[in-house]
């Protein structure tokens, strides 16, 4: 069943019982093609699946040769229509003198949480209340409208230019929460409903494909924070976070001045990051993967933008204030999507199990109307973390619960007042490129 080389088991007779393994056996399969992993001690070969799995061949592939339960339970929400897909994929399962887990992880810590995601599905926290994201929906198309109609009454000038693109980088920062919402499964009970609500916000609202989005951000959400598995921290060599300062210094490697990484940061992050990066990766990654569909909600968000606005600017008007929303919005995803992550643990892999490592990745910031609403919720980066399919309207109610976990185990609950967690990001990277710098000279 593995890509590679000659399987070291004997794969069961239809009828007959499953073939025991050991981890030491699991551990040799995770290599390109050649991929298992285990889902409540049970053994699956997904070294051919992979490439099938709607969430794309690395997301299930960065659990290779691990336990992958709690992450099998945190990314989906109907468990066994699930499980009719992993049944052709059963090669075995665990002995019984083997732990559930490989490698020296907290067995009890694993038990808990466990028993706290059951105790929060008894208390319905998984379950949307449709009027609040209708509002949520229903105030974004009212601010796209009002930018609109603040240009056709009072005209093409400076003032109702600024105000209008103001008006529409907000509006684009909470179609960000909302595709986040839906690219989650966490509004609909079906997971098409959620898919193809997706592709509407972020096809025609936004201009981006759904799949795109989820590719990168499915990996992010399975292995925060580590290198090569996490898009969000692979940035070296434009930028060095964590653990790959020392190394980049050790091999006195200096493809910028790392030690002034926190002042450049201003001129290429928040500015450039949707306007450049976003839309270049968003476009290659459709055109790649023949993602038309997308295509087409994307080309639709544009012709709508510039049937809109050419009558007033002419063209190249219209290109200077779609790149004024586009660098607007930009500096809110850097600031509040990397509030929560950059300041904390960077590194490789650790194989830690699910609740330490999503705890090691993030950090809250002190919740308000405003900043739950600003932030679409994300100041509770824990909970999201811990339970991404959970509900945004949700998180302040589980919130304690998870503290309390956090308290019984020694584990760090950190939250932060807003403007400290902006002003963390910078003093992270200044301290990362004074890391640099030092293994650099001293080396």
């Amino acid at each position: 069943m593995g890509g590679v080389g000659e399987p070291d088991w004997e794969p069961a007779q239809r009828g007959a019982p499953l073939p025991t393994l050991r981890w030491e056996q699991v551990r040799r399969h995770n290599l390109p093609g050649d991929k298992w992993l285990v889902i409540e001690r049970r053994v699956y070969d997904i070294s051919r699946w992979a490439q099938r799995h709607p969430g794309g061949s690395r997301l299930i592939g960065h659990h290779g040769a691990e336990d992958a339960t709690d992450a099998f339970h945190a990314f989906h929400q109907d468990l066994s229509f699930v499980r009719k897909f992993l049944q052709p994929l059963l090669i075995g399962e665990l002995a019984p003198e083997e732990p559930s887990q490989d490698g020296p992880q907290n067995t009890q810590l694993i038990e808990d949480f466990r028993a706290l995601r059951q105790a929060v599905e008894d208390m319905k926290l998984f379950e949307a209340k449709p009027a609040f994201f209708g509002l949520l929906l229903g105030h974004i198309l009212a601010m796209e409208v009002l930018a609109w109609l603040m240009i056709y009454l009072l005209g093409p000038g400076w003032l109702p230019s600024i105000l209008a693109a103001l008006i529409l980088a907000v509006s684009q920062a909470q179609s960000w929460c909302l595709q986040h919402d839906l690219g989650h499964t966490s509004i609909f009970r079906n997971s098409r409903w959620n898919h193809l609500a997706q592709q509407f916000v972020m096809g025609q609202l936004k201009g981006f494909s759904a799949h795109w989005w989820n590719f990168r951000h499915f990996q992010h959400h399975a292995k925060p924070n580590i290198f090569h598995k996490d898009p969000d921290v692979t940035v070296a060599p434009v930028f060095l976070l964590g653990e790959s300062s020392i190394e980049y210094g050790k091999k006195k490697r200096r493809y910028l001045p790392y030690n002034h990484q926190h002042l450049y940061f201003f001129l290429i992050g928040p500015p450039l990051l949707t306007l450049v990066n976003f839309e270049v990766e968003n476009l290659a990654y459709m055109l790649v993967c023949m993602q038309w569909t997308d295509l087409l909600w994307a080309a639709s968000f544009y012709a709508r933008f510039l049937l809109s606005y050419v009558p007033f600017y002419g063209i190249p008007g219209a290109l200077l204030l779609f790149v004024a929303v586009r660098v607007l919005e930009s500096h809110w995803f850097v600031w509040i999507t990397q509030m929560n992550h950059i300041p904390r643990e960077i590194g490789h892999e650790k194989h830690r199990d699910w609740a330490s490592s999503q705890l090691a990745a993030t950090c809250n910031v002190e919740p308000s109307l405003f900043i739950d609403w600003f932030s679409g919720h994300l100041n509770f980066q824990i909970e999201h973390h811990l339970f991404p399919t959970m509900p945004r309207h949700n998180y302040r109610r589980v919130a304690p619960l998870v503290k309390a976990l956090c308290a019984k185990h020694g584990l760090s609950y950190e939250v932060k007042p807003f403007l400290t967690a902006l002003v963390d990001i910078v003093r992270s990277l200044k301290k990362s490129g004074n890391v640099w710098l030092e293994a650099y000279l001293h080396q």
